[in-house]
């Protein structure tokens, strides 16, 4: 679908601190060609490999968050490279944050049965 490249910022830390998902903040080299979504991909940082759940809000000023599933290190100021695979779910208005932590929880498990199926195939 899209491999895109940028640095890590920081961002405002809600989704590591409310939705016990950290993300990396990407500033992005350029503009992805996606449509706002939540999407499955692949992150790479230096010549380390991680699934990642990615969010693209065109609307938040181009927002591109991407959650590395079992990481724990810091990447502010890294570059990291996404290659984005899969669309999961639309966004979703916010209507509040116990629906919002369901949405979330949502794509992670969408997130896992795209791995999980992707294993099958190798």
């Amino acid at each position: 679908m899209a491999m895109l490249t940028g640095n890590v910022i920081h961002g405002d830390g809600f989704a590591g601190e409310g939705y016990g998902i950290p993300t990396a903040n990407l500033s992005l080299l350029e503009r992805p060609d996606l449509a706002p979504g939540v999407y499955a991909g692949y992150a790479t940082w230096g010549d380390e490999h991680f699934e990642a759940l990615i969010c693209f809000d065109a609307d938040r000023r181009g927002k591109f968050e991407v959650h590395l599933f079992d990481f724990t290190s810091d990447l502010y100021g890294t570059r990291l490279s996404v290659d984005v695979r899969s669309k999961l779910s639309e966004l979703v208005p916010w209507t509040g944050e116990e629906a919002m932590r369901k949405k979330v929880a949502d794509d992670v498990n969408r997130a896992r049965a795209y791995f999980e199926s992707q294993t099958h195939l190798a």
